[in-house]
């Protein structure tokens, strides 16, 4: 049996990316995908045992196939990963695939190599959650002082805000409410149908540097103005790109 792992946010993109990701590798090699198994909304650090990806471990036997499109799908706890594949995967005898990673490993069978490799990726996935963890708190720190230095901040949207969050004990008008959820929604639709939305998220999994996400993107707009532009029909601008980095960064 061949399975297929996929642990995303909220961001549906990510989802699609993923199941694209490991189809594309699987088709040409005429591997058939019995079951593709998800965990929506669940943070890298949660441990597999708090997954469907540990139901899914219990029921693989030797022989069988598990595909995920990077290692940090697995986890981003370095300790983590070791218990799921020396606990789990390898007295399973199962096949662990990760796409990105060009890794195709014998868990039965590891070698000394596989483990190093093995622990310096996982190293990575978790120092990847710490920066993105130090990042927030650093911008969640930066308008605590100013609210405490200057009494407010500008959002990314230029309003004025005096405290973070929603002030306690208040709720939003229920049309407020209804309006939001109707324009999150809609900005959700467009992201998943924008060509130019998935370009960005597929260049920051791969690392590349937001300069060359701009400048590719750039060159694909005049090209192809009406399929690589923003929600307003213009080019990319740093300022946007900017913004849709951290949101799939925190999404990761």
């Amino acid at each position: 049996m061949t399975y297929s792992y996929i642990r995303f946010s909220t961001n549906k993109q990510d989802d699609l990316q993923q199941q694209q990701a490991i189809k594309e590798w699987a088709l040409p090699r005429g591997i058939v995908i019995d079951e593709f198994v998800k965990d929506e909304g669940i943070s890298g650090g949660v441990s597999y045992r708090d997954r469907n990806l540990y139901k899914l471990v219990q029921k693989m036997g030797p022989g069988d196939i598990l595909i995920v499109s990077e290692i940090s799908r697995l986890g981003r706890s370095m300790s983590d990963l070791n218990l799921l594949i020396t606990q789990e995967l390898k007295p399973r005898k199962v096949r662990l695939v990760c796409i990105k990673l060009n890794l195709d490993l014998d868990c039965a069978n590891i070698k000394a190599i596989d483990e190093m490799l093995l622990f310096s990726f996982s190293f990575a996935a978790q120092l990847e959650k710490e920066l993105i963890q130090s990042r927030t708190q650093s911008a969640i720190d930066a308008r605590k002082e100013a609210i405490k230095k200057d009494g407010g901040f500008f959002s990314k949207t230029d309003r004025w805000c005096t405290h973070l969050g929603r002030k306690k004990g208040t709720k939003a008008p229920g049309a407020g409410r209804a309006s939001g959820m109707a324009a999150m929604k809609k900005a959700g639709e467009w992201r998943d149908g924008s060509a130019l939305y998935t370009m960005v998220s597929d260049e920051i999994a791969h690392g590349v540097s937001q300069k060359d996400i701009l400048a590719k993107a750039l060159r694909l707009y005049e090209k192809h103005p009406s399929i690589y532009c923003t929600r307003n029909g213009k080019p990319l601008c740093w300022g946007t790109l900017s913004r849709w980095a951290k949101e799939i960064q925190i999404g990761i």
